[in-house]
C-alpha cells in the first residue's frame, strides 16, 4: 500500500466531506444540477466500487466478510445526495484479523450501547436557503400519505421478487424438470465450526453425513424468534431504567436473522422460499417493499446510493425525480413492513442493525463468511439449515422422478455409500438422475459413478459445447490445488491453467474479493472462485490422477493414497478404477491412455494385494499389527475393493480377513459396514464372529448386513441405532439360510413389538438370540413365543433381559418354556404372579432348564417360595436383586436340602439376606458347586456359619463369592479355616485389613492343592500386607489386587517373590 493511499484513506474517515456530484456516479434520480441536489447529511454515503482507498494493515473496517456498508444511513433524517469523497465499499471474503470492533469515526456506527439511543443528527458544514426549504418539504412529505410512485416501486418488486423465486434453478435446467422449493431442516442454535473446510461450507465428517436432520425451528417462526432472543439479551445488557435503550436494541437486533449452511445445502432454494411465502403473507404478516438480492447479480463497478443500491438490483429500468426518491427512501426507513433478503452475502450495518433497524432482514451465507463477522456486525440471532429431511426428500423425489420415486428410494435406502450423501439437495438430486436411468445391482453404485455420469451429461448441455476439452485442464487445476490445499481460485489460476471463462462459470460459483497484505481481502473486482462442494473439487483431482496424469508421476504419487487428507480422493482414483466409469471420463478429455490406465489399475491392485501374496499385502500387515491401525486400514481396504468393483481383488481381500473380526466402538457408520460386507460376500469359508457394537450403523447398515448373514456363525450388534424396518430386513435374509446362524445379539437398539414380530418368523433359524434393552413388551413376547412353540429343535438361549413385559409376557413365556435350554429375564418388570406362571410350568418340564435368569425383578419372598417348588429342574437359578429376604432363602434352602444332584449355582447377590440367611444357607451347602452372595449385608457372624459348614465339605465348593459384604478381618479369619474347601473365593470390597490378609495368607501356605483363584480387590490392606500375600504366591494360580492401596513398594514385593517362583503365577 502506498503512503499516498494510506492517507487519503485516513482523511476519508476523519474529515468532513464536502456535497459534491461525480460525472463518474451512475444515478438513478434524473440528473440535476449540484445546487439543486437535497441537502447533504454526514451519514450519506455512496457505493464506490470503482475506486477505492486500500485500508491500512490492522484497519478494523476490513476485518468483515461479505458484501458490506461502512457507514449508515441516518435514518432519521431523510436527506441524501451522491458524494464522491465519502464511499461505501463492499467486502467477500475476509479473514478476520482483528478482535477489536470499529472504532467510533464519521464512516462508522455509535458502539453497540449507544446506538440504542436516539443520535441527534449533525448540522450540515454549509446550508444554503435553498437547502433550508428542501428540508422543510421533506418534513412535510414524511407526514403526507405515501405517494402513488410509492405504490407503483411496491407493486414491481413484488412482482419482480415474484419472477426471481420462481427462477428454474439451473440445476434444474439441466435436468429438465422443473421443481417447486421444498423447506430444509433448521436448528436455531448453529454449531461452532473449528475445522477449515468445514467452516468454508464443506461437510466430511460422517457423523454429520447419517444424523437425520431434524428441525426445531420453521422458517415462519425466524422473525419471531429473533425478537425474543433480543428481547432476552436486552435485559441482561440494560439497567431496569433504561427502556428507550432496551426498545431501540430490540427494534434493532429483533429483525434480522443470520442463516448458514455448507454449500449446495439449500440456502438459496430456501431464500426463494421464504421471498413467496412473504408475497403471500406467511413468513412475516404483512409485507410492503420487498428485495430479494443476489449477490452474484450485483454490478461491482458502478457507484450508486443506497437508494439506488436497493432498487437498481431489482428494477435496472426505474426512474423517478429527486422528490420522488426522498419519499421513497423516507417510507422505507419508517416502514416496519420492509423485508430485505441477501442470498450468500452481508452488508455489514444491515446484518448488525445499525442501517435500516425497522426492516426486517434475512442474511443466508457458508459459516466462515458469518463467523468472522466482529461480533458488533454479526445478527444475535442465527439458524443453521441442515439439509434434507426424510419428508422433504420425498417431496421432491417426487417431483423428479413422479411414479419412479418410490421404486428408486427403496434401492437408493440400500446403498448407504450414497445415499449418507443425499441429505445435501444437491447431491440427492444428481444422484435420483443417475438412478433414473439405472436397472443395475444397487451395490455396484457408488458416488464416483455418480459425478461420472452427471459429467458426460453435462457437457452434452449448453453450458459446455464446444469446450469439453477444458475439463482436463479444470482436473489438473484440481489436482494441484488438493496438493496445496487450495480451496479458491484467482483469475491467474484460470489463466496459468488455460481455462476459459465458459467453463469455470460452468464448474464453479464466483464470489468477489481481492488480495491485500497478510491475508486481507477487500474489493477491487478480481474474481475469486470455489467449486461448488468440495467433493467436486477432490473429484476432479481424482479424475486427473487416473485418466490425465502421467505412470510415471501415478507411481510416486500411490503411496501418499493412506494418508488421512487423502481419504475421499482415494476412493475416487478407486472408483475411476471401474471399467465403466473409465469409458465414461475417457470421452471429456483431450488426451488420454487407456493402457496407461490399465497399468495403474495393477499398481493399485498391488497396493491392496502385493502381488497376491498374503504375508506381503497391505491388508495382512495391518491386520496383525495394533487394534486401532487395523480396524481403520481394514475398512479404508474394503471401501477400495468395493469402489475398484473388480471380483479377484475383492475375493482375495476376503480371503484374509480374520476369522474373528471385531470392530465394537470404532466409530462405524453405515458406508463402512456397506463397503464389509460387500466384501464379505465374496468370502468362501464364514467368519466365526463379527462383532460391530456400538457402532451407528442404524437401518442402512443392517440392510447392508442383510445381504450376507449367511457369511457370520455369529453377529453381535449391540446398540447400533437399529430400528424395526432394520430388523426387518435381517430377518428376510435370515429365513434363506440355509444353516442356522448359532447367534444374533441386538441388544440395546429401540427395534420394539414390530422388531420382535420380524424375528418370531424366523426363529428356526437361530441357536441363540440376544435382544436385552429392545424395548419389547408384552405383545412382541407373544409373538415370540408362539413361535418358539413352533420349533422342532429347542432354542439353546433367549435373552429378553431389560424389556418391560411384565407379568404377562411373563405368562406368555411359561406356555413354551420346554423349548428353551437357558431363558434371560432381568430386570423385565416380572412379579410374583409372573414368577408363578414360571415356575407351574418349570415343575412340568421333563429335562431340567440349564439356566433362568430373573435378576432385578422385585419377586420378593413370595416369588423365591414359588421357585423354591421347582429347583429341582434348574441347573443354574440366577435371584440377583429381586428383594428377596432371610425368609425367601430359608425357603429356597430348605428345597436345595431335599435335592438329589447338587445345583450348579445360585446366585443371590444384592438382596438383604444379612446373617440369618447366611445361615439358612450355611445348612445345604454340600447341594451347591458355586454360590454367589455378593451385596447381601452378610457380616462376620454369617461368613463364621458358613464356614464351619464348609469345613464338613467332602467335595471342595467350585466358588464362594462374598464381595462387597462387611465382613472385615474376623470374617477373614473364618475364612481362614477352611481354605482348602475352595477352588475360588472372591473377596472384593470386603473391608479386610493387613491382619485379615496376613491370616488368609498363612493358610494360603498350608495349601496341598494350589488355590485357582484368590479376588482381594478393593480392600485398602496397603503395601505392608503385600508381604504375606508374596510369601504364598506358590499357591496361587491367580490374584486380583485391584485398588489396594499396594503402591510401588507393594508391587516390588509381589515381583521379587514373583522371581523366586519355580513355576509362573498365571495372573496378578
Amino acid at each position: 500500500m502506498t503512503e499516498e493511499g494510506s492517507n487519503t484513506h485516513q482523511q476519508s474517515r476523519d474529515v468532513e466531506p464536502q456535497s459534491i456530484s461525480t460525472p463518474q456516479t451512475r444515478e438513478i434520480l434524473p440528473q440535476q444540477d449540484t445546487a439543486q441536489m437535497c441537502p447533504v447529511n454526514s451519514k450519506n454515503k455512496v457505493i464506490n466500487i470503482d475506486k477505492v482507498q486500500d485500508p491500512q494493515f490492522g484497519d478494523t473496517n476490513i476485518h468483515t466478510t461479505g458484501p458490506v456498508f461502512y457507514a449508515p444511513v441516518e435514518l432519521h433524517q431523510h436527506f441524501y445526495s451522491v458524494q464522491q469523497q465519502q464511499t461505501v465499499q463492499l467486502i467477500h471474503e475476509q479473514p478476520h484479523t482483528s478482535t477489536q470492533p470499529p472504532p467510533t469515526s464519521s464512516l462508522d456506527p455509535e458502539p453497540e450501547k449507544h446506538s440504542a439511543t436516539t443520535t441527534q443528527p449533525r448540522t450540515p458544514t454549509s446550508q444554503s436557503t435553498s437547502a433550508q426549504s428542501s428540508a422543510s418539504q421533506h418534513q412535510q412529505a414524511n407526514q403526507a400519505p405515501i405517494c402513488e410512485k410509492c405504490e407503483e416501486l411496491k407493486s414491481r418488486l413484488r412482482r419482480e421478487v415474484k419472477a426471481a423465486a420462481s427462477e428454474e434453478s439451473a440445476l434444474a435446467a439441466f435436468l429438465d424438470r422443473a421443481t417447486e422449493p421444498v423447506p430444509v431442516a433448521l436448528i436455531n442454535k448453529p454449531k461452532q465450526i473449528d475445522d477449515e473446510f468445514q467452516a468454508k461450507g464443506h461437510y466430511h465428517c460422517k457423523e454429520e453425513l447419517y444424523n437425520i436432520p431434524e428441525s426445531d425451528i420453521t422458517g415462519e417462526a425466524m422473525f419471531g424468534r429473533a425478537k425474543q432472543t433480543a428481547k432476552q439479551k436486552a435485559e441482561r445488557k440494560f439497567k431496569a431504567n433504561e427502556m428507550e435503550a432496551k426498545q431501540n436494541y430490540i427494534e434493532k437486533h429483533g429483525n434480522v436473522v443470520g442463516v448458514v449452511g455448507q454449500a449446495g445445502i439449500g440456502k438459496t432454494t430456501s431464500a426463494k422460499r421464504w421471498a413467496l411465502q412473504a408475497l403471500d403473507g406467511q413468513l412475516c404478516g404483512r409485507v410492503s417493499f420487498i428485495f430479494y438480492i443476489v449477490v452474484r447479480l450485483l454490478n461491482f463497478t458502478d457507484k450508486m446510493t443506497f437508494l439506488q443500491f436497493l432498487i437498481s438490483t431489482m428494477l435496472s429500468d426505474w426512474n423517478c425525480t429527486p422528490d420522488e426518491a426522498n419519499i421513497i427512501i423516507t417510507s422505507i426507513c419508517s416502514d416496519p413492513h420492509v423485508l430485505i433478503i441477501f442470498d450468500e452475502s452481508y452488508l455489514k450495518y444491515l446484518a448488525g442493525g445499525n442501517l435500516l433497524p425497522r426492516a426486517r432482514k434475512i442474511f443466508t451465507s457458508r459459516p466462515a463468511q458469518l463467523y468472522k463477522l466482529h461480533p458488533s456486525y454479526r445478527p444475535r440471532f442465527i439458524v443453521q439449515i441442515l439439509g434434507l429431511t426424510p419428508t422433504s426428500q420425498n417431496e421432491l423425489g417426487r417431483q423428479l422422478c413422479g411414479e419412479k420415486y418410490n421404486e428408486i428410494h427403496q434401492k437408493l435406502t440400500q446403498n448407504p455409500n450414497v445415499f449418507a450423501y443425499c441429505y445435501v439437495p444437491v447431491n440427492f438430486i444428481l444422484t435420483l438422475n443417475y438412478l433414473v436411468n439405472y436397472d443395475g445391482d444397487i451395490q455396484f453404485v457408488s458416488l464416483t459413478r455418480v459425478l461420472a455420469f452427471t459429467c458426460s451429461q453435462y457437457v452434452t448441455t449448453d453450458h459446455l459445447k464446444g469446450h469439453e476439452c477444458e475439463l482436463d485442464k479444470l482436473a489438473k487445476m484440481a489436482w494441484d490445488a488438493f496438493l496445496e490445499g487450495k480451496l479458491v481460485f484467482k483469475d491467474k489460476d484460470f489463466k496459468k491453467a488455460g481455462i476459459k471463462t465458459s467453463t469455470s462459470d460452468a464448474f464453479l460459483t464466483t464470489s468477489v474479493t481481492k488480495q491485500v497484505n497478510l491475508k486481507l481481502t477487500i474489493l477491487d473486482g478480481h474474481k475469486v472462485r470455489y467449486f461448488s462442494h468440495l467433493t467436486w473439487q477432490e473429484f476432479f483431482a481424482a479424475f486427473y490422477m487416473m485418466v490425465i496424469m502421467p505412470l510415471k508421476e501415478f507411481r510416486k504419487q500411490q503411496k501418499q493414497l493412506t494418508e488421512d487428507k487423502w481419504e475421499v480422493v482415494s476412493k475416487f482414483v478407486f472408483g475411476i478404477c471401474d471399467t465403466k466409469v473409465f469409458y465414461q471420463l475417457k470421452t471429456l478429455v483431450s488426451t488420454y491412455s487407456s493402457e496407461d490406465w490399465s497399468l495403474k489399475k495393477i499398481c493399485l491392485a498391488e497396493l491392496l494385494t502385493a502381488n497376491m501374496n498374503p504375508k506381503k499385502s497391505l491388508l495382512n500387515k495391518l491386520v496383525n499389527s495394533s487394534k486401532k491401525l487395523s480396524q481403520k486400514t481394514l475398512l479404508q481396504v474394503c471401501t477400495w475393493a468395493h469402489e475398484m468393483n473388480d471380483p479377484d481383488i475383492t475375493s482375495f481381500v476376503a480371503s484374509i480377513l480374520p476369522d474373528m473380526l471385531d470392530l465394537s466402538d470404532s466409530s462405524l457408520f453405515p458406508d463402512d459396514v456397506e463397503n464389509l460386507s460387500f466384501v464379505l460376500q465374496h468370502r468362501a469359508n464364514p467368519l466365526k464372529s463379527l462383532d460391530l457394537s456400538f457402532n451407528k450403523i442404524g437401518d442402512l447398515g443392517a440392510s447392508s448386513l442383510a445381504r450376507c448373514l449367511q457369511k457370520f456363525e455369529e453377529l453381535v450388534l449391540r446398540g447400533c441405532d437399529i430400528g424395526s424396518e432394520g430388523v426387518r430386513q435381517l430377518g428376510d435374509s435370515v429365513l434363506q439360510l440355509k444353516t442356522p446362524l448359532k447367534s444374533l445379539n441386538l441388544s440395546f437398539n429401540k427395534i420394539g413389538d414390530l422388531g420382535a414380530s420380524s424375528l418370531a418368523r424366523c426363529l428356526q433359524k437361530f441357536e441363540e438370540l440376544v435382544l436385552s434393552g429392545c424395548d419389547i413388551g408384552s405383545e412382541g413376547v407373544r409373538q415370540l413365543s408362539d413361535s418358539v412353540l413352533q420349533l422342532k429343535t429347542p432354542l439353546k438361549s433367549l435373552n429378553l433381559s431389560f424389556n418391560k413385559i411384565g407379568d404377562l409376557g411373563a405368562s406368555s413365556l411359561a406356555r413354551c418354556l420346554q423349548k428353551f435350554e437357558e431363558l434371560v429375564l432381568s430386570g423385565c418388570d416380572i412379579g410374583s404372579e409372573g414368577v408363578r406362571q414360571l415356575s407351574d410350568s418349570v415343575l412340568q418340564l421333563k429335562t431340567p432348564l440349564k439356566s433362568l435368569n430373573l435378576s432385578f425383578n422385585k419377586i420378593g419372598d413370595l416369588g423365591a417360595s414359588s421357585l423354591a417348588r421347582c429347583l429341582q429342574k434348574f441347573e443354574e437359578l440366577v435371584l440377583s436383586g429381586c428383594d428377596i429376604g432371610s425368609e425367601g432363602v430359608r425357603q429356597l434352602s430348605d428345597s436345595v436340602l431335599q435335592l438329589k444332584t447338587p445345583l450348579k449355582s445360585l446366585n443371590l447377590s444384592f438382596n438383604k439376606i444379612g446373617d440369618l440367611g447366611a445361615s439358612s444357607l450355611a445348612r445345604c451347602l454340600q447341594k451347591f458347586e458355586e454360590l454367589v452372595l455378593s451385596g447381601c449385608d452378610i457380616g462376620s457372624e454369617g461368613v463364621r456359619q458358613l464356614s464351619d459348614s464348609v469345613l464338613q465339605l467332602k467335595t471342595p465348593l467350585k466358588s464362594l463369592n462374598l464381595s462387597f459384604n462387611k465382613i472385615g478381618d474376623l470374617g477373614a479369619s473364618s475364612l481362614a479355616r477352611c481354605l482348602q474347601k475352595f477352588e475360588e473365593l472372591v473377596l472384593s470390597g470386603c473391608d479386610i485389613g493387613s491382619e485379615g490378609v496376613r491370616q488368609l495368607s498363612d493358610s494360603v501356605l498350608q495349601l496341598k492343592t494350589p488355590l485357582k483363584r484368590l479376588d482381594l480387590s478393593y480392600n485398602k490392606f496397603g503395601y505392608i500386607s503385600v508381604s504375606y500375600l508374596a510369601r504364598c504366591l506358590h499357591n496361587i494360580e491367580k490374584l486380583d489386587l485391584n485398588w489396594c492401596n499396594i503402591g510401588s513398594e507393594g508391587v516390588r514385593h509381589l515381583f521379587d517373590s514373583v522371581l523366586q517362583l519355580e513355576k509362573p503365577v498365571r495372573n496378578i
